[in-house]
């Protein structure tokens, strides 16, 4: 039989080790993490020496993080710098030539880091970050970006802060691809159309004032870098379209002077009164790499357009030219003789311009770093100058005045002069027109060709209700204005109604003469057809008249002789029927004689009448159409007189046209502030509805948190009990096995000792026989069957002997491992008596975690409720202002389209 221990303890073992933290212990900054770091770290990075600005000896100080940004994301190890480097996951390696720190300090730092990154057990969690923007982009030095050019949707117009007066314009930007241009104004950038003047958005810059503004290359972007002087200096990006502020980079101890982002958008440069230049990623919103080779203030500084090369320039003269991915110095610019102000690329990335306090702009090639231009820009100093797309220059100065240039320094335009020095100025290539502004915060317009000034921006815009005030303050005037405007309008109108009256009279008079004539005319053709009628009827009858003169009387001689011949001869019958009928004939005719001379009669009478009518009609057509003649005259003269009436009543309807558009457009500038005013309410709306938000987003992650974390520990317990039951369960059957083997061992050592016993009753006596045969032997040397038995009983005598000695080392053997596992189960029954104990105490951890786990999980129930009902109030917000944004769109798009 064995025994194995090892394993027995080993079981043990693990029944009683504890963890690193008890059970309601949080990982926080004090307790745990400040100790590693006390170890590790706090030698180069304390409060007396903090290398790279960092400070890991204060909670505060480190979460502030030091010369390369943020140190710690809280939720996020991976993405926080601290973590990378001491994981060495990212250079430079910590602690510096050393070995990585130990797994488990790495793991505690990460699980730290992923809970929130707490200062104390007590601290509340902090929610993570929001997600790193990927600001990089392909870009093609000069190209035009596909797609429409990015133009701000519908944003806030409420400035920050309003002033009575203004201060000297500190930056001017105009968008490379859009009619968009930008001043700064004190703790806000306001965006204008650069065609219309019209304000486009307010984006808040409530760490001061705005230094310097550049638009990215593709104009999605636009960048601030500003502050407070002698207080704090910073660079801001925003989304042009949606005006959201999406990255900060940079914590100087002074306000930024200088500052610009690659056209890839990879890099944000910048600088200022501390002399040196930072260059940090946007990818990760760490420092890249710094320049310290200047020994003055940084005054401007401009990334390349193809992103190769970053210029620097400096207030003692100084012009360098550095890789810009790397930071090695490519090329230094010797020649200005003064503060260098400005410097812009052209579009090729071929040519530097500087501008410089000793009056001077200059043109730099950069193969070898030669200056193949320079002109006088402007007495006293030059203070500004751009590149425009084309290749020309403007540039401002102390000379008070804004001027265009081409390449060769020729002056192709001078603006008018300001009342003090011109301190900034900006081309707007998509509107070919110059933006600049002075000291005294006038910031002017004008077409860059001609030089004619088309309006005025602010960088101190009113408030929306002094906006809506002086709309409303013009609805009254212009409605007045437009009364009059009507009233004479009415006035021409019923002028003209008057003319018109009088020409339509004299058209009606003009339409009678015209009928009179028609009719005339008409009475004039029967009569003249019945004259042609009566004519023919007159010759007709005047024919058969003569015929008749000239007939009847022969017809009565012929009568009278043929009734003389028959009174001569009475007796011829024929002749006398003959002569009846003749005379029958004369009286027929006689009679038809009359009344053909009595026709012939009226018929002459009839054609003179006609004749005479005629002659009358013909007198009165004339005379009417002489008549319609006059009235077609007069006719023509009213209508040639009309067109006064109508010059002067479309002169008056213009004058009213004037004024409707006038007062609509003022009435739709009231309804347009009333909108903004009305979207600004409900932007401060959204904001305490996210703010409120994500506060109950913290309280139910903080819950959430804590239920999780009671719950885990609700699970390890009820783990640690089964396991302590198990381990219990398998110690019982190892102590009933070994109980068993020590009573089959009591057994075997009773049967060895009876054994043992009769051997040694036995041994004494086989030996007296051995002793006896062999005496025998003795005697009888010759009787071989008595030397045998003896040898054979010698033989068996030590057989016994042999088994006497194995028995006593097997009962020896038997004996000590019966005690050992006597032993073995008097240890094993403490130790399962001590598991037991915990057991209970573990059975009464884990009633008390799970007791304790119902009002966390209320508490998280609640909290996750209040969420739900956050984030539903959210949305109402947010619909409200998309609501309110679709309203202001259409007009948006209309002031849009004008700028594009």
């Amino acid at each position: 039989m064995s025994f194995s221990k090892a394993p027995i303890f080993a079981l043990i073992f693990s029944l009683t080790v504890t963890t690193a933290f008890g059970a309601d212990e949080k990982i926080n900054f004090e307790d745990h993490i400040k100790p590693i770091f006390r170890t590790k770290c706090f030698s180069c990075h304390n409060t007396n020496k903090m290398t790279a600005d960092l400070d890991l000896s204060n909670y505060t100080a480190m979460m502030q993080g030091g010369g390369s940004g943020a140190v710690i994301e809280p939720g996020a190890p991976d993405d926080s710098y601290l973590f990378m480097v001491i994981n060495h996951d990212s250079e430079p390696y910590m602690p510096p030539n050393s070995d990585k720190i130990a797994d488990d300090m790495i793991q505690t730092v990460r699980k730290w880091i992923e809970a929130g990154a707490p200062e104390t057990s007590s601290s509340k969690v902090m929610l993570p970050k929001k997600p790193k923007v990927n600001l990089s982009v392909n870009v093609s030095a000069g190209a035009r970006p596909e797609g429409p050019a990015p133009l701000p949707d519908v944003l806030g117009l409420e400035p920050v802060v309003h002033t009575s007066a203004t201060t000297a314009v500190s930056a001017i930007a105009t968008s490379p691809w859009a009619k968009l241009v930008a001043v700064a104004g004190q703790k806000q950038v306001v965006l204008y159309s650069s065609e219309t003047l019209q304000p486009l958005g307010v984006l808040p810059f409530p760490e001061g004032q705005a230094r310097v503004l550049k638009f990215s290359r593709n104009g999605a972007l636009l960048l601030a870098g500003g502050g407070h002087g002698a207080s704090k200096g910073l660079a801001v990006v925003w989304d042009i379209r949606t005006g959201e502020r999406i990255m900060q980079v940079g914590d100087e101890l002074d306000e930024v002077l200088a500052a610009d982002i690659s056209a890839d958008q990879s890099l944000i440069a910048l600088g200022g009164p501390g002399k040196v230049v930072r260059v940090y990623n946007t990818a990760t919103n760490e420092l890249a790499y710094e320049i310290t080779k200047h020994t003055d203030w940084i005054y401007g500084l401009e990334f390349s357009p193809d992103s190769v090369l970053l210029a620097t320039a400096d207030r003692a003269g100084g012009l360098h030219v550095w890789e810009s991915f790397t930071g090695r110095e490519y090329l230094t610019l010797t020649g200005h003789k003064g503060a260098i102000n400005a410097v812009s690329w052209r579009i090729d990335s071929n040519v530097l311009a500087s501008a410089s306090e000793d009056v001077t702009i200059k043109l730099w090639e950069m193969e070898q770093g030669k200056n193949i231009k320079s002109w006088n820009g402007h007495g006293g100093g030059t203070l500004s100058v751009e590149f425009c797309r084309d290749g020309r220059v403007v540039s401002s100065g102390r000379d008070k005045v804004a001027k265009i240039w081409d390449q060769n320094g020729k002056q192709l335009l001078a603006y008018e002069a300001f009342s003090d020095l011109a301190v900034q100025v900006s081309h707007c290539d998509e509107t070919d027109r110059v933006i600049a502004g002075d000291w005294t915060g006038e910031v002017r317009v004008w077409t860059a060709a001609d030089g004619k000034r088309v309006g005025n921006l602010t960088t101190n815009p009113p408030t929306l209700e002094v906006r809506l005030q002086q709309a409303e303050g013009q609805i009254a005037p212009l409605t007045a204005k437009l009364a009059e405007a009507r009233t004479a309008f009415d006035a021409a109108s019923a002028a003209k109604a008057a003319h018109v009256a009088t020409i339509e009279k004299a058209k009606q008079a003009h339409a009678v003469a015209v009928k009179t004539v028609a009719d005339q005319q008409a009475a004039l053709k029967a009569s003249q057809a019945q004259l042609a009628a009566s004519q023919k009827t007159q010759t007709e009858t005047q024919a058969r008249l003569a015929a008749l003169q000239k007939a009847v009387p022969q017809l009565k001689n012929a009568a009278e002789k043929a009734a003389t011949v028959s009174g001569m001869m009475q007796d011829d019958a024929e002749l006398k029927k003959a002569v009846a009928e003749l005379q029958a004939q004369v009286t027929q005719r006689t009679a038809e004689l009359e009344q053909t001379t009595a026709a012939a009669e009226k018929v002459t009478a009839e054609v003179a009448i006609i004749t005479k009518a005629i002659a009358a009609t013909t007198e009165q057509v004339a005379a009417s159409t002489k008549q319609v003649e006059a009235q077609q005259a007069n006719v023509d003269k009213q209508v040639a007189a009309l067109k006064p009436f109508d010059d002067k009543l479309a002169a008056a309807q213009s004058v009213v046209n004037s004024a409707q558009d006038t007062i609509n457009k003022a009435t739709a500038d009231v309804q347009r502030w009333q909108q903004y005013i009305a979207l600004r309410d409900e932007l401060k709306l959204l904001r305490e509805k996210r703010a409120a938000k994500e506060q109950v987003e913290l309280a139910s992650l903080e819950a959430k948190a804590m239920l999780e974390e009671k719950q885990a520990l609700v699970a390890k317990a009820d783990a640690d009990v089964k396991a302590k039951a198990q381990a219990i369960a398998e110690s019982q059957q190892k102590v009933a096995a070994l109980t068993a083997e020590v009573v089959a061992s009591e057994k075997t050592i009773a049967i060895v000792t009876q054994s043992v016993g009769q051997h040694e009753q036995a041994l004494p006596i086989l030996k007296a026989a051995v002793e006896q045969v062999k005496a025998v032997s003795g005697m009888l040397p010759a009787d071989a069957d008595v030397k045998n038995s003896a040898a054979a009983l010698e033989k068996s005598a030590a057989a016994k002997v042999a088994d006497l000695a194995n028995l006593k080392t097997q009962l020896a053997d038997v004996t000590a491992k019966m005690a050992a596992a006597k032993a073995e189960m008097a240890t094993m029954t403490t130790q399962i008596a001590a598991v037991q104990k915990e057991m209970a105490a573990q059975m009464e951890m884990q009633t008390k975690l799970t007791a304790e786990v119902a009002p966390i999980q209320e508490q998280a129930t609640a909290a996750q409720a209040k969420l739900t009902a956050a984030e539903a109030e959210l949305q109402k917000a947010q619909a409200l202002v998309d609501a309110r944004k679709d309203q202001l769109r259409p007009q948006l798009q209309i002031t849009q389209a004008a700028a594009n």
